[in-house]
């Protein structure tokens, strides 16, 4: 098949800018604290355990007291 008649592959993901975590975790924990308004319990378990890993990436690690 010719370049020209391959199959061309679109995704709403790829058209959008890139966003840094720094910038793209805190809108994404917004999204999950309104979520968690309508959410029923399932869903909520699920949106905190989400959210929890967010704040984990975005709190910064301490340093070990003991050196390796």
């Amino acid at each position: 098949m010719a370049r020209s008649q391959e199959p061309q592959m679109t995704s709403p993901y790829l058209d959008r800018p890139l966003l840094p975590l720094a910038v793209a975790l805190p809108r994404t924990l917004t999204e999950i604290e309104t979520a968690l308004a309508t959410a029923g319990p399932v869903e909520a378990r699920r949106l905190r355990q989400r959210a929890q890993l967010i704040l984990d990436l975005l709190t910064p690690q301490r340093q070990s007291p003991i050196p390796s």
